[in-house]
């Protein structure tokens, strides 16, 4: 039987075209058409999670996403959902004396459709906490000296804050 099979004329001719087919379809070079984003274009941004100055270290890498498509001569060139790199510029924790707390973040890049990284620039989120000093020193001076230990309050930038960085300059993505 299995000499059969060998010997079947139909049998060669389908498994040559298979294998015909399945290397046309692995080789065939996709094209790909280069766009350029122009410095200046705006990208909409938000953080995926909270951002809170109590646990924060300057240098420290925070996550975004991009909010919406970025588009460019109708061809996206920035996906929905595609992830965006920030660093912590600057932090101060809420200190004794009713000093607040404050925070600075600067979005430094996203991912284009093609994987490559788009530099951002004037991206920077800041926020203070509540200040608490005056009524920390009034308690401490009138009612109890303890209260001058009383903490102002950290700042808090909510999940899904939304900004808006710019493309730094003109950069080609492959779509």
């Amino acid at each position: 039987m299995i000499k059969n099979l060998k010997n079947n004329q139909g049998i060669k001719v389908v498994c040559f075209f298979l294998a015909f087919s399945i290397l046309n379809m692995s080789f065939i070079p996709r094209s790909y058409e280069t766009v350029k984003i122009p410095a200046g274009t705006v990208v909409t941004l938000e953080n995926s999670s909270g951002i809170s100055s109590a646990n924060l270290t300057v240098g420290q890498t925070i996550d975004f996403f991009v909010r919406d498509d970025v588009k460019v001569g109708g061809q996206t060139v920035i996906r929905r959902g595609a992830p965006a790199r920030g660093q912590v510029v600057r932090v101060q924790k809420a200190k004794g004396l009713g000093k607040e707390g404050s925070v600075e973040v600067e979005v430094k890049s996203v991912q284009a459709v093609d994987g490559s990284e788009v530099r951002l620039t004037s991206t920077r989120i800041f926020e203070e906490g509540e200040d608490r000093q005056t009524a920390a020193i009034l308690l401490g001076v009138l009612v109890c000296i303890l209260f001058l230990t009383k903490k102002g309050k950290n700042a808090e930038i909510a999940p899904g804050t939304s900004i808006d960085g710019r493309v730094a300059q003109e950069t080609s993505v492959e779509v």
